[in-house]
């Protein structure tokens, strides 16, 4: 599923940047100005977003391990039980 919104969002990139490139390069400097100030920031926005979803999967990731550990506790003590 990831690796479907991997290539869609690369895709939309090259389009962007090819689109951008052809345009700050016949425009005046002061489009080139505003464009770089706008791709900065979404470059900005890229690193956030990436760095918000990692945070969110290693908290997925330790949320499964403790539900896995507590699984294994409950199966020891019924085991014991027995």
């Amino acid at each position: 599923m990831f690796q479907h919104w991997k290539w869609v969002s690369f895709g939309v990139g090259v389009l962007v940047g090819a689109v951008a490139a052809s345009l700050v390069s016949s425009r005046p400097t002061f489009i080139r100005d505003g464009a770089s100030t706008v791709l900065s920031h979404g470059i900005y926005a890229k690193r956030k977003i990436q760095g918000l979803a990692a945070a969110g999967r290693e908290n997925l990731e330790d949320l499964y391990a403790e539900a896995d550990q507590k699984l294994q506790d409950r199966q020891a003590q019924t085991a014991a039980k027995e």
